[in-house]
C-alpha cells in the first residue's frame, strides 16, 4: 500500500470512528417520547390534534396552544352552522346545563363524551366532597349526586339565566360519532358491562330492539348484536330514542348557544386542563388509563366492530349523523371500515 493510500485509509477510519462515537452519544441521551395517537385512522378532521406528545407542557404553553386550537374549532363550527343553517333543526328548549357560579362556568352534558368525569369536577367545584373522594365514585353514584348538588341553569331566575349565558364560560365536548355509538352500545346494551344499577334497563332496551329487528326471537340472551343496534339506529320505523345515541347537535345546540369552548373526547385531558385553568379551578383532569370496557377509541376495536355492517347501513348511519360530522369537523370516509 502506498503512502498516499495509507493516509487516505487512516483518514476514512478516523471519520468512521467519529461517526460511531456521535451515534453512541446521541443514542444514550435520547429518551423516546410516548405519544397518544387519536383516531387518525378513522379520518378525524385535521382540525383535531391527531398526535399529542406526553412530554409535559408548562401551563403557559398549554394555554397558548389550546387557545389557538379552540378558536379554530369554534370558528369552524360557526362557519358550518352558517353554511348549513337551512337544514339544521332549531332548539325548542334549552338543554340541561350545569352551572358553577364561583368559577362562572356552564357545561352541556353530551353522554358518552366524558360526562362522568366532568360531573365529578362539577361536584367538587360545588363543594360536595374533596376531589380525591369524588374520583372514586361510581358512575351511578355520580349521576345521583350531581342531580342533587349541582345547580342547573333552569334553577335560576330568567334574569339570572340571561346573565349567566352572556358572561359565563360555556363549554361542551364532542366525539367522533362512530366511536360514540360503539361506546353507547357497549355501555347500554351489553349485559356483562351493565351494573346492577342499570341491568334491568339494559334488558328492557335489548328486548325492545330484538322485538323490532329480530321478530319471533325466543333466546334468553339479552344482548343484541352491534349490527342489530345499528339497524335500529338507522331505521325510521324501529328507531328507539335515547340520549346516549342522540345527535350531539340535538343535545347541546351549538348553532344557537354561543359556546366558548368545544372540547374533543379524542384529546379530552388537554382540552379539560385548558378549561380548568381558564376558569381558575385548581383541579387537574384525571389522566386516562386507556382502558375501560366501554372505551371505543381504539382503532382496531372500531374497525372490527364496523367490519360486518352492510354498506347500505353505513351510508344511512352517516346521513343520520351528518350534522355531527359536519359541524364538528369529523370526516366519515367509510372505506376504512370495509
Amino acid at each position: 500500500m502506498t503512502k498516499i493510500d495509507s493516509k487516505f485509509f487512516v483518514f476514512l477510519l478516523a471519520i468512521l470512528i467519529a461517526y460511531l462515537l456521535l451515534i453512541m452519544n446521541w443514542s444514550s441521551s435520547f429518551t423516546p417520547t410516548r405519544v397518544i395517537v387519536t383516531l387518525k385512522q378513522s379520518n378525524d378532521s385535521k382540525t383535531s390534534e391527531e398526535i399529542q406528545s406526553k412530554r409535559g407542557m408548562t401551563i403557559d404553553e398549554l394555554m397558548k396552544k389550546y387557545s389557538t386550537i379552540n378558536e379554530r374549532r369554534i370558528d369552524y363550527t360557526r362557519e358550518m352552522c352558517r353554511k348549513h343553517r337551512s337544514t339544521i333543526p332549531k332548539m325548542k328548549t334549552l338543554p340541561k346545563l350545569l352551572v358553577n357560579e364561583k368559577h362562572k362556568i356552564v357545561y352541556c352534558q353530551t353522554p358518552k363524551v366524558g360526562t362522568v368525569s366532568w360531573c365529578k369536577i362539577f361536584l367538587t367545584l360545588s363543594g360536595y366532597k374533596k376531589y380525591s373522594e369524588v374520583l372514586n365514585m361510581t358512575a351511578s353514584q355520580v349521576s345521583a349526586a350531581w342531580k342533587k348538588h349541582v345547580p342547573q341553569l333552569s334553577n335560576f331566575s330568567t334574569a339570572k339565566q340571561k346573565e349567566i349565558m352572556s358572561s359565563y364560560t360555556k363549554i361542551m365536548f364532542v366525539r367522533n360519532p362512530l366511536t360514540r355509538l360503539l361506546s353507547a352500545y357497549n355501555d347500554k346494551l351489553v349485559a356483562k358491562n351493565a351494573s346492577d344499577y342499570n341491568l334491568s334497563s339494559q334488558r328492557s332496551m335489548s328486548r325492545k330492539i330484538k322485538k323490532k329487528i329480530r321478530p319471533g326471537y325466543t333466546t334468553k340472551n339479552y344482548d343484541p348484536t352491534f349490527g342489530e343496534f345499528i339497524k335500529m339506529i338507522v331505521s325510521k320505523e324501529n328507531y328507539i330514542s335515547n340520549i346516549h345515541w342522540r345527535n350531539m347537535l340535538l343535545i347541546c345546540y351549538p348553532c344557537e348557544i354561543d359556546y366558548d369552548v368545544i372540547g374533543r373526547f379524542e384529546d379530552i385531558e388537554n382540552d379539560s386542563n385548558y378549561i380548568l385553568n381558564r376558569v381558575g379551578a385548581d383541579l387537574k383532569f384525571p389522566a386516562s388509563t386507556g382502558f375501560h370496557f366501554t372505551n371505543s377509541s381504539n382503532f382496531e376495536k372500531v374497525k372490527k366492530s364496523y367490519a360486518n355492517i352492510p354498506d347500505s347501513d353505513l351510508v344511512s348511519l352517516y346521513r343520520k349523523y351528518q350534522n355531527d360530522f359536519l359541524l364538528f369537523g369529523y370526516k366519515a370516509k367509510m372505506e376504512f371500515l370495509i
